[in-house]
């Protein structure tokens, strides 16, 4: 008896069991608020000037790695000039709902106008604009927020800028650099902005001056939001030193509407190299003296006390060294000459004439900065002939000088007989 109730309650409880492990159980999925990211455009500008009365839009990417999400937005709005207030700011989502899904990204167009006017100029909303998941049963963001600050343009402002290429660009003293600088109108519409540049060098006082010009000075009936490239060339002084040297450009509009924006000269560093060696003659003459002329090439900025040397190797293979010159100064992007004096020698006596090796160094004592340390050497060669040698090459030959004395002779001979 005992053992059949224990059998009855063992099959009651695996029962139970069975029955519990067979009801299907619900269970609610957990969004997290990274599960849905926002991000930005390339390029996007996060704060803005605009104009009273004029939309100003942007764009938010919504995207997921997960499952399906449906996506209401939501914005909150700080104003500098107080309690933020509908009457004054207007937002708009387009679209303001939709779904976004798995690698199916969803661009929203936020467009903000304001009712507020010129006389706010400098007043401006910072606006926070994020996404709200609708099936988590949760009232707060469920994606990263986004902020902008959009600021009340004033009747009269500009706006400078330059692409990454001309932040930094290297000038020269006989040709012009161009430095493009973009404008942009960010008040109301204008009759005129007008530009000026100019070098920011203490330095330069006294010396030739750098030359900045502006081309478009003044731009024409711009209107607001407008973008246009004013171009600045630069040509450095000839005797600069190297070294970075601040561009300043400036744009004017109205009576006290400006911006201002500042890029670098570069003036590169030195860098001497062997253009040519010359000689006054060649072949010369043993024991005969020979100047050489040297042509230096700069193909950087300025360089004073240029040392050049001189070394001149025969058949013995042994350099000797000649009486170093020194170039006073060499202007930049520019060549100088100098010249080094030789007296011609032969090793070979058998031989009727050797060729000689000159080799160039400039800057031989490495005292000047380079951009390149690397090309400082040029070589050339000369022939030197002997003396003696020489002379006889220039003889006539024995038996045309006995050939032309016998022909002398025979004349002088029938010459006296006819005279008889």
């Amino acid at each position: 008896m005992g053992s059949f109730t224990i059998d009855r309650l063992l099959v009651f409880t695996t029962i139970v069991m069975l029955a519990i492990t067979l009801v299907p159980t619900q269970t609610t999925e957990a969004v997290e608020s990274n599960h849905v990211t926002t991000s930005l455009p390339d390029g996007a500008e996060t704060e803005v000037r605009f104009n009273p009365n004029a939309l100003q839009d942007f764009e938010i990417i919504f995207s997921t790695q997960t499952r399906d999400f449906d996506i209401t937005m939501n914005f909150s709005g700080v104003d500098s000039g107080g309690a933020y207030d509908t009457a004054n700011w207007e937002v708009t989502f387009d679209p303001a709902e939709f779904t976004v899904g798995y690698s199916n990204d969803v661009t929203v167009t936020i467009s903000i106008s304001t009712n507020l006017t010129t006389n706010e100029k400098g007043r401006y909303l910072d606006l926070s604009v994020w996404g709200d998941v609708a099936d988590d049963d949760r009232d707060d963001i469920d994606t990263n927020a986004q902020t902008y600050r959009l600021i009340i343009a004033e009747r009269d402002d500009v706006q400078l800028s330059v692409n990454t290429e001309d932040e930094r660009r290297s000038v020269f003293p006989r040709s012009e650099t161009r430095f493009n600088v973009h404008v942009t109108n960010i008040g109301w519409d204008v009759s005129t902005i007008s530009i000026t540049a100019r070098i920011v060098d203490d330095s330069a006082i006294g010396e030739d001056p750098w030359i900045v010009r502006v081309i478009y000075a003044s731009l024409e009936n711009m209107e607001s939001g407008e973008t246009r490239i004013g171009f600045i060339n630069v040509s450095s002084p000839q005797m600069k030193e190297a070294g970075d040297y601040r561009l300043e450009i400036t744009a004017h509009v109205g009576a006290i509407g400006s911006a201002r924006i500042n890029v670098t000269a570069r003036v590169e560093m030195p860098d001497f190299s062997v253009k040519s060696i010359t000689p006054l003659y060649n072949p010369v003459l043993e024991g005969v003296e020979v100047t050489f002329t040297v042509v230096i090439e700069n193909k950087g900025g300025y360089g004073e006390d240029v040392e050049v040397r001189g070394e001149v190797k025969g058949h013995d293979d042994k350099w000797e060294n000649l009486l170093p010159a020194t170039i006073p100064e060499i202007t930049n992007y520019n060549e100088s000459a100098t010249t080094l004096k030789w007296t011609a020698l032969m090793n070979v006596r058998d031989d009727f004439q050797e060729t000689w090796t000159i080799r160039i160094t400039v800057d031989y004592l490495s005292s000047i900065e380079e951009s390149n340390e690397g090309n400082n050497q040029g070589e050339g060669s000369i022939i030197v002939r002997e003396i003696e040698k020489a002379s006889v090459s220039f003889n006539t030959q024995p038996a045309l000088v006995i050939l032309g004395v016998m022909v002398v002779f025979i004349a002088s001979v029938a010459l006296n007989r006819r005279k008889e």
